[in-house]
């Protein structure tokens, strides 16, 4: 065992118990109350400060991968500190490459940042393969061995579990088959309709494997402390949709988008980057969509934005400033959670 898990397990854990899942309870009702759309409800989410951590090592990306303790003990510092509206919680942060652990592709380790799938599968093994025939690897199983210990050690903390990384329908598509995946979406749309539907059934299963272990009854948490109502309990990640046409963002991210909202019930969109079609898709056509977060704020008009996500009843949640939220409360009405880094 860790040194450090000594003290996790004698001392930080007892001490969580005590006073910690009050607090959780109180919090996930305000959030969801947010998300009800209850008038002058509005949820600050603030970063944590992990230098308070002291009896808790830094480990780096490769160290926790594959060791269930430092993964453990690395995510749990990452969220000790002040509690604002937050629900402190953790996840096995395996890269956002691991649906190629479902078709036998391990991504590669760094030091420095999370690891990423460098191995792609060829199109002749993604032309032989059916949606939902899987070559799951020890990677995979590694993953869902993390959650499994994260769900035991966090029993009773007022600390939630989270799913795994979840990538859209068109950033999981880039992931398997690399960047000639954009040669053909112009080349062939056959073969780019069949690797869509065999990553629709991927990110089913790599999302309900996550429930399975999860057990959520009434929210699911997220990254930066959010809880999402269960009735719509996903994020889902479209960076590289913003890379896409009109066209195909109509032909290929909104269809199987929608139907991954639609097999788990709603959720919110991420997308670093900017594109005006892909604002209007998931605005305009995807009716299960509830938020919207941004990985790069400034590229957009965000009083433009609030009022247009307050007009259709979705909300915005991410980093904004103090001028921001103001603004959000015309109407007396709040459509926006912000969460910011203390």
């Amino acid at each position: 065992m860790l040194p450090e898990m000594l003290y996790i397990e004698n001392d930080l854990l007892p001490m969580l118990r005590e006073t910690w899942p009050e607090i959780t309870l109180k919090n996930v009702n305000k959030q969801l109350s947010q998300w009800a759309g209850e008038p002058g409800v509005f949820c600050d989410l603030r970063g944590v400060d992990t230098t308070k951590s002291l009896h808790i090592p830094d480990y780096n990306h490769q160290d926790i991968h594959w060791d269930c303790e430092k993964m453990f003990a690395s995510q749990l510092k990452s969220v000790l500190g002040p509690r604002s509206d937050r629900v402190p919680s953790i996840r096995a942060d395996m890269g956002c490459g691991l649906i190629g652990a479902l078709f036998g592709l391990r991504q590669t380790l760094f030091i420095d940042k999370r690891p990423w799938l460098l191995d792609h599968l060829t199109r002749e093994q993604i032309m032989s393969l059916e949606p939902g025939e899987f070559t799951i690897n020890q990677e995979y199983e590694q993953a869902l061995e993390h959650m499994r210990y994260m769900k035991r050690m966090l029993s009773g903390t007022g600390i939630e579990l989270y799913p795994l990384d979840l990538q859209g329908p068109v950033d999981s598509a880039h992931l398997l088959y690399g960047d000639a995946f954009f040669y053909e979406l112009y080349d062939d749309p056959f073969f780019v309709k069949h690797l869509f539907d065999i990553v629709h059934a991927a990110l089913v299963k790599l999302m309900q494997d996550s429930f399975d272990i999860i057990k959520p009854e009434t929210f699911v948490a997220h990254y930066n402390s959010l809880v999402l109502p269960m009735a719509t309990p996903l994020k889902i990640s479209e960076d590289t949709s913003t890379l896409l046409s009109k066209e195909h963002i109509h032909q290929y991210c909104i269809p199987y988008t929608n139907a991954l909202l639609e097999h788990f019930g709603g959720g919110y969109i991420h997308y670093c980057g900017w594109n005006p079609h892909l604002y209007d898709a998931v605005t305009s056509h995807m009716p299960r969509v509830v938020g919207l977060n941004f990985g790069n704020p400034e590229k957009h008009d965000m009083p433009f934005v609030l009022r247009d996500l307050a007009e259709r009843k979705k909300y915005y949640y991410g980093m904004i400033n103090d001028d921001m939220v103001e603004y959000s409360k015309k109407d007396g009405v709040w459509y926006l959670f912000r969460y910011l880094y203390s």
